[in-house]
């Protein structure tokens, strides 16, 4: 049996169960496209910015190539994995009472499937593998208060109510055939009744991409002096930038180690540099100095994310 609704009217729960096929419900494939090609940007934006930086310019449309490359190769593993292991099928439990709305996965197989690759991860040593399994797991179970709530979408043909904060999805709900006119009522009286208790604002995007750009501006200092003749180590740059962009757009957590990794930098360039210093060129010698302001910048905007002066993005709701 692919459906079941479970319904407690005393105890305002509704709740139901739904086997959803992945490939042809459109919010599912839009959020698989968005991963595949924002994989492939992110990673043509960070390598076309060490380059640049280290004057490697010729290298950058060969870059570019290999990025395309990797995200079609992502995308066709997702395909892959969604008909062979998940057999194009996945089983979802939504929960609805006053409080929010409840998403649990029961399905068998992405459990498994989401602990198999945390446990490849860590035995492989493979970061990304473990934290896909974390990411994966962590998602098994997701709640969304109403308050959270700014406005719905309604898709009778699918079936389908998507539920958005001011700025993006927060979450999925695919109903049965019977119960699809429930749930849009409820949904519509929830969205009437209650007060907003906080609202992003709808710049928040904006100002996300903006503060990216300031990051960026920053970062190039420490990747300039990765070059000769100064040739610092360039893990530690990379380090320092792709946390710094995870502070921004994720959570203010990271900023801890935006301000450790600055540190680091500050005395590793130090030591280096002054020794170093006159027998730099001018354009090297500026990439020098720049790179102290650089990292009082970064550790300045990581500190005001950590005291909840400027919000991550995805902390906006």
């Amino acid at each position: 049996m692919n459906t079941k609704e479970i319904t407690d009217p005393a105890a305002g729960v509704v709740s139901w169960e739904k086997e959803i096929t992945i490939l042809s419900n459109p919010l599912i494939l839009k959020q698989m496209l968005i991963v595949v090609a924002g994989s492939g940007f992110f990673m043509a934006f960070i390598l076309t910015i060490i380059f640049t930086a280290t004057g490697d310019y010729r290298d950058i449309p060969v870059m570019l190539l290999v990025s395309l490359l990797t995200a079609a190769g992502l995308g066709l593993l997702l395909l892959i994995v969604t008909l062979i292991f998940f057999r194009n099928k996945l089983r979802v439990r939504f929960t609805i009472d006053d409080t929010g709305v409840l998403w649990q996965t029961i399905d068998n197989r992405s459990k498994t499937a989401a602990r198999l690759a945390l446990i490849a991860g860590i035995l492989g040593r493979s970061p990304a593998a473990a934290g896909a399994g974390a990411l994966s797991a962590s998602r098994e179970k997701e709640f969304v208060h109403w308050k959270e709530v700014d406005s719905a979408t309604f898709n009778r043909r699918q079936k389908i109510i998507t539920l958005r904060n001011s700025w993006r999805p927060v979450m999925m709900l695919v109903c049965l055939p019977d119960n699809y006119d429930q749930i849009a009522t409820l949904i519509k009286s929830k969205s009437g009744e209650l007060v907003m208790a906080k609202k992003a604002s709808k710049r928040a995007p904006a100002l996300a991409i903006f503060r990216t750009a300031l990051v960026t501006i920053a970062s190039m200092p420490l990747f300039m002096l990765s070059a000769y003749p100064f040739e610092l180590d360039i893990f530690m740059p990379l380090i320092l930038f792709l946390f710094a962009l995870a502070t921004v757009w994720l959570i203010p957590l990271f900023g801890w180690v935006v301000i450790a990794s600055a540190i680091i930098l500050a005395v590793q360039i130090t030591v280096s540099g002054f020794s170093e210093f006159y027998y730099l060129y001018g354009a090297d010698q500026a990439a020098f100095v720049l790179a102290y302001p650089a990292l009082a910048f970064l550790v300045f905007y990581a500190r005001a994310y950590l005291r909840g002066e400027i919000r991550s993005l995805l902390m906006e709701e």
